[in-house]
């Protein structure tokens, strides 16, 4: 052995501070940052877990849905009037059957708009009922109906006929211009305490629901507020104060308000107008229609009035001028009250505190809602300047007619769906030159809906 081997030898024993070089295999590594974290604490891709929500689907919510609804409204409609009630305005005739039965489907698509398509069977006759678009995603207004609907005017029109305190809207409801195609836009703020709309509606449309190359177009705008609202769950009130204008150019230039008689009493048109009222016809080519509105609740207790005008440019003579007014009050026996809906500025549905419910073959839990009304509406038609209509027929009346109705009702909840109503009017035609004769009507209704 050389000299300098035995020198090495002798160094690897006498310093073991000194580290031993490592195989080739041996040779160590960077621990990665897996390594160097708690088990718990250990990195993982940056992918969302398979069954969490994707905010951009969420935020294109386009799926449509889709919800049957309808009603039913089954009447019994009788008169009783004199010998020289049926000479002054003819016999008319007691009606039973169907005033409504309407079948349709609404749903929403996503979150981007909703729609309604509700279609009219009762008479034999398919008729158009609404049938529209809601555009409910675009900037700055809240929604815009595009279709065929109501026009923003009058608080009965504003309530659906499934939630009206008694059978028929009042007779001031002819200077409603109920349905018609056209485009409208609805605002309201968070706070839901008012409600503007603004609409331009293709007049001349007929109860079909088709518009005619005569028709002509109108301009229809509501407000409403509700200076006080209160719902906690205990108390229940608010006042609603609105008001209403149509500025309109009248189908083939005329503006015509006709009763139409049928039959028998049982009307199902979408807008009835009374037997007792004169046939208006007036060549115009101009027509303004005026509305205020006033509703108060209590709790159980509740007052609706409301006025209506028009102003007739007549060609050839003088303004018509044709106005009215009602003023009703409901009290529920057993402690309900009216529902609301702020965003339509109208009446909704009653909610039944305690519904007749049975189960099986147990006796039946629950009374249902009563509720008790009465209104009082007059209807002026003693313009000078209104044409003198045609003296032949059960219907017509001549120039000068005021119109007084009383009606006392009474409806029976027994779900949040069905009622009994029951009517009994006192209708009362003030003819110039002619005695006023009362006719008397009693009204039975069977109603639901869904």
């Amino acid at each position: 052995m050389t000299r300098s081997a035995i020198w090495c030898l002798i160094l690897a024993f006498a310093a073991p501070g000194i580290p031993k070089v490592p195989a080739a295999e041996e040779t160590p590594t960077t621990p990665t940052l897996a390594e160097t974290l708690p088990a718990t604490e250990t990195a993982q891709p940056s992918q969302p877990p398979a069954n969490a929500p994707d905010p951009i689907a969420d935020r294109l919510n386009f799926k449509p849905t889709f919800m049957l609804r309808g009603r039913l409204d089954v009447d019994a409609v009788m008169a009783a009037q004199s010998a020289a009630s049926r000479a002054q305005i003819g016999t008319l005739q007691n009606g039973y059957g169907l005033r409504r039965a309407r079948l349709g489907a609404q749903g929403t698509i996503g979150d981007a708009a909703d729609w309604v398509a509700e279609f009219e069977f009762a008479g034999g006759n398919v008729r158009l009922r609404d049938t529209y678009v809601g555009l409910t995603a675009l900037p700055v207004v809240r929604q815009v109906n595009v279709g065929y609907f109501r026009e923003p005017f009058s608080l009965e029109g504003a309530t659906s006929a499934r939630f009206i305190t008694f059978m028929e809207r009042s007779p001031l409801n002819v200077l409603d211009p109920t349905r018609d195609w056209g485009i409208c836009g609805y605002w309201w703020p968070e706070s839901e305490r008012m409600t503007y709309a603004i609409g331009a509606f293709r007049t001349g449309t007929t109860s079909g629901g088709f518009s005619g190359q005569g028709g002509h177009w109108a301009v229809t705008t509501r407000v409403t507020g509700l200076p006080i609202y209160q719902d906690d769950g205990e108390v229940f009130r608010l006042v609603h104060l609105g008001g209403a204008f149509s500025q309109r150019q009248p189908p083939n230039n005329e503006v015509r308000y006709d009763p139409n008689p049928q039959s028998n009493l049982l009307v199902i048109t979408d807008t009835p107008v009374s037997p007792f009222l004169p046939t208006v016809d007036v060549p115009s080519n101009s027509q303004q229609l005026y509305n205020l509105q006033a509703a108060w609740v209590g709790g159980r207790r509740s007052i609706q009035a409301e006025w209506f005008g028009t102003t007739i440019q007549q060609i050839g003579g003088g303004v018509v001028f044709l106005y009215g007014s009602y003023v009703y009050g409901s009290y529920f026996l057993t402690g309900e009250h009216r529902g609301y809906n702020k965003n339509r500025a109208g009446f909704d549905q009653v909610h039944v505190l305690r519904p007749i419910v049975r189960v099986g073959k147990k006796p039946a839990t629950g009374f249902g809602a009563v509720e008790l009304a009465a209104r009082f509406s007059v209807s002026n038609y003693n313009s000078p300047n209104l044409p003198i209509p045609p003296t032949s027929g059960a219907a017509t009346a001549p120039n000068g007619t005021i119109f007084y109705e009383w009606t006392l009702g009474a409806n029976w909840y027994l779900n949040d769906y069905t009622r009994l109503m029951a009517n009994y009017t006192l209708s009362l035609p003030a003819v110039a030159g002619q005695p006023q004769l009362p006719v008397n009507g009693f009204n039975l209704r069977t109603a639901i809906f869904w």
